[in-house]
């Protein structure tokens, strides 16, 4: 799955993405099924560290689709994700609709060279992130705990 979702949102964003915003992408593509559902989408087990939101497996996804359905290239310090072939299309994927509506709602709100202040800001304020941030020190390395978030959706509800 995840490299499904990574090229949907390669092939929705027609290549303007950046790498950050990509592993934010993903980081609330999990966090938002995992509040809905008690589910991730992906396997990934998200971590927080002095560098950051991260995840091994994106690195080596992306080392593995490069040259193949993706290409990475590095401008001015960022790396930009790009379709290999233009003309790919998100509907090729065959995701679900149920959640094209998630992945479509991120790329909407987030996308874009000028939202990604924005982005970190909201990313970085989850109820896993500030579960990390609270209780241990910046230069550990934290398994983020998705369930946070839900967890604050059934208190918010009074559930």
């Amino acid at each position: 799955m995840l490299d499904k979702l990574i090229k949907y949102f390669v092939y929705g964003t027609k290549g303007y993405i950046t790498k950050k915003q990509l592993i934010k992408f993903l980081y609330l593509t999990d966090l938002y099924s995992v509040k809905w559902t008690g589910k991730q989408l992906t396997d990934l087990d998200w971590y927080y560290d002095q560098f950051g939101l991260w995840n091994e497996g994106i690195n080596a996804a992306l080392n593995q689709m490069n040259g193949k359905e993706i290409i990475q290239e590095l401008q001015e310090n960022t790396t930009y994700i790009k379709p290999i072939n233009e003309a790919a299309q998100v509907d090729d994927l065959q995701i679900p609709l149920s959640i094209k509506f998630v992945l479509d709602n991120i790329r909407r709100e987030w996308a874009g060279a000028g939202k990604l202040n924005q982005l970190l800001e909201y990313v970085y304020s989850t109820a896993p992130m500030l579960e990390a941030k609270n209780t241990h020190h910046p230069e550990e390395k934290v398994k983020l705990n998705l369930q946070a978030e839900r967890e604050k959706l059934v208190s918010e509800l009074g559930l």
